[in-house]
């Protein structure tokens, strides 16, 4: 009977070794397939994982394969279930993974955080963006304007940010908790 102990005590070492590979694992594919674009908020640097896919986080999701980012699922190489499918060509994303210079994921949207010193600038930004104005606050001197795709956000933040009047303009994101399905 002294080997049951033994035995559980084994089972159980390799359990945790085995999950922690997959906590370590999933994260770190992610942060080298960030490759992509790179923009910057505030004084962090991010850059797009262009081969990942975002979807809504759920039990479906390939355990340790899939970065869980707050209600998102972040996974290298996932085609999107229109395109499994086989369904027509899915529309330009939305959303898309980012990491941080410390490594961080994030969900990048498609929507541009806009701050401004006067509101005849933010109106300004969204015609010469082409964007949607989704939020406006005179009073904060922030907007949020809305694309159509992430590629439009970021070449929105391209153009806005020497425009006279803006303070920053950075894409929106999620931050996340680093978590593995």
């Amino acid at each position: 009977m002294k080997t049951l102990p033994v035995l559980c005590v084994s089972l159980l070492g390799m359990v945790l070794a085995s999950g922690a590979q997959a906590q370590t694992g999933a994260p770190e594919s992610l942060r080298q397939a960030a490759t992509g674009a790179s923009f910057k908020i505030g004084d962090t640097q991010f850059r797009l994982a262009p081969s990942a896919t975002v979807t809504a986080a759920d039990a479906s999701a390939d355990p340790g394969q899939a970065v869980v980012a707050g209600k998102y699922a972040l996974a290298l190489g996932a085609a999107p279930a229109a395109a499994k499918r086989g369904l027509a060509a899915a529309p330009p994303p939305k959303l898309a993974a980012a990491v941080s210079q410390t490594g961080e994921p994030v969900v990048v949207t498609s929507s541009v955080n806009v701050y401004f010193d006067q509101a005849s600038v933010l109106d300004e930004a969204v015609r010469r963006t082409g964007g949607r104005l989704t939020y406006a606050s005179a009073i904060g001197g922030k907007g949020t304007i809305e694309f159509d795709s992430v590629q439009q956000a970021l070449d929105a933040v391209a153009k806005l940010q020497g425009q006279a009047g803006i303070k920053e303009a950075s894409p929106k994101i999620e931050q996340l908790e680093n978590m593995v399905l």
